[in-house]
């Protein structure tokens, strides 16, 4: 009789046939072999669907899910409804893992592992870590640790990669946690990290950078000015699913403008302008106090408490707030090589 199956990575895949080799080489080449990796074709119309098909037919591990083009949520769900795994983990199609990836994680025992990441640029193969948990602890332990997030909600504010963790499946399940079914890449990420985050128990974080995320796909979603609205819907989802849990509702709001304010940034100016209004009425009707970013000491908390405020002014400023991040984020990668090398 087989013993139960430690992991399912699900890869949902849509029109990258130029990155998808590195990918499932770096997933076939994992240090922790025992895994199943389901390979979920989003109705590609390039030569994707073509490569996945011959990859799988070299190694039996990888299977095929051929559908109609129904969105990344749509797909990841599919995924984790399919998934044998006690763990589910998922890469995306233009990233690539470090060999001792899911060796790492599954080394833990809690019901989400999530480490560091490094972002990377193709085209150089210019690389640069990404710190992921100075919202939660300044100065955080080389090992990890192991964090309650009812206990500890600063980890909800950890930035929204869904891919650089594993979950347990019979906590999703048990908590009916899942992607929202949007079209396309919609930042679905938001909603299903606080979803999960909030039914976990236990979440052992690992800063050191094992996920290798691409920074120059220019089809890459967080690159389109399209989507203006994504990230409320994201936000409101949140809402809905807290109705019965009120303890999480500062950290929500926190998180609702936090990413308001990423939003912002990632627009031009007209179409940040017309967010802008919409995230001033959110937070009218809200009653949050911006202060929380200051009283829980945030990297960034008096440009997001401005920014919260201030929505439609902050537009104009970003110049000058994205030079002051720029350089306390170069001293901050000095000190994240320093520490790590």
């Amino acid at each position: 009789m087989r013993k139960t199956l430690k992991l399912s990575i699900l890869v949902p895949v849509y029109n990258v046939e130029e990155f998808l080799p590195l990918c499932l080489e770096s997933i076939q080449n994992q240090s922790f072999a025992d895994f199943e990796c389901y390979l979920i074709n989003d109705g590609s119309t390039d030569k994707s669907l073509k490569i996945l098909k011959d990859f799988a037919k070299k190694d039996k591990r990888f299977k095929v899910i051929d559908k109609e083009n129904s969105g990344y949520g749509a797909s990841l769900n599919l995924g984790i409804s399919k998934a044998k795994g006690e763990y589910i983990g998922i890469v995306e199609p233009d990233d690539f893992i470090h060999r001792d990836f899911y060796k790492t994680l599954l080394e833990e025992d809690a019901d989400i592992v999530k480490t560091g990441s490094m972002s990377f640029y193709g085209k150089t193969w210019k690389t640069v870590p990404k710190k992921m948990f100075t919202e939660v602890r300044k100065d955080f332990p080389v090992n990890g640790c192991k964090i309650n997030p009812e206990k500890n909600q600063r980890i909800f504010l950890v930035d929204p990669t869904v891919w650089s963790a594993i979950y347990k499946k019979e906590m999703l399940e048990k908590n009916q946690v899942r992607f929202l079914e949007t079209p396309g890449s919609s930042y679905q990420d938001i909603g299903f990290q606080f979803k999960a985050f909030m039914a976990a128990r236990n979440i052992f974080c690992i800063e050191k950078p094992l996920y290798y995320y691409r920074k120059d796909n220019e089809n890459a979603s967080v690159k389109s000015d399209g989507k203006v609205f994504a990230v409320k819907t994201e936000s409101d989802e949140i809402d809905k699913n807290i109705k019965n849990h009120l303890e999480f509702q500062d950290i929500a709001n926190a998180c609702r403008f936090r990413n308001y304010n990423w939003n912002l940034n990632r627009l031009k100016i007209r179409k940040a302008l017309e967010f802008a209004k919409i995230a001033k009425q959110d937070y009218k009707k809200s009653q949050f106090n911006p202060n929380y970013f200051i009283l829980e000491k945030h990297f960034r908390a008096h440009e997001l408490k401005f920014s919260t405020k201030y929505p439609s002014v902050y537009v104009f400023l970003r110049p000058v707030f994205n030079l002051k991040n720029s350089i306390l984020s170069k001293l901050s990668r000095l000190k994240h090589r320093l520490r790590y090398n």
